[in-house]
């Protein structure tokens, strides 16, 4: 009777065990950076780990089937500013997933490419890949804010 005894317990150790590693593990491991995996909106909530001021924003939507991106942002002037362009994603075999982008207004790149860190469901880490670069964490949103959209409804009804 004590070496049943023994054995359950042993079971219910060994269980509690293989219960808890694999999936833990699993749910922190990063998503491979794929346009599928990043397809969406997406909204800057922190630089260098600082909450962004409620008056600046920056939404990003990318879309999977054209490799586009539409960016609402206000940043560097009184009014906000969307931005239209392609994005592409590389694989470098040192950095790891690089995110870039080029604007269709005839302004060139972004000013920086991207290496993606990591890249969950809901959460998406770029820094910036040049020296003293920003750290840069995004959330995913169902939308962007109908305010914003609304601005530039009036401005183009105008």
């Amino acid at each position: 009777m004590k070496t049943f005894l023994k054995t359950i317990a042993l079971m219910f150790v060994l269980s509690g065990f293989a219960a808890c590693s694999s999936e833990d593990e699993s749910a922190l491991q990063s998503l491979e950076v794929t346009p599928n995996n990043i397809s969406g909106v997406w909204a800057l909530a922190e630089v260098d780990g600082e909450r962004l001021p409620e008056e600046l924003y920056c939404y990003i939507e990318f879309v999977r089937r054209d490799r586009k991106f539409i960016m609402y942002q206000k940043f560097d002037s009184m009014y906000p500013r969307r931005l239209t362009g392609t994005y592409s994603i590389t694989n470098d075999e040192y950095k790891g997933y690089i995110l870039d982008g080029k604007y269709d207004n005839g302004t060139g790149e972004w000013n920086n490419a991207y290496i993606v860190t990591a890249l969950f469901e809901d959460v998406m880490l770029l820094a910036a890949d040049a020296e003293n670069g920003d750290l840069c964490k995004y959330v995913r949103c169902n939308d962007v804010p109908a305010d914003i959209l609304g601005w530039f409804e009036e401005e183009n009804a105008e």
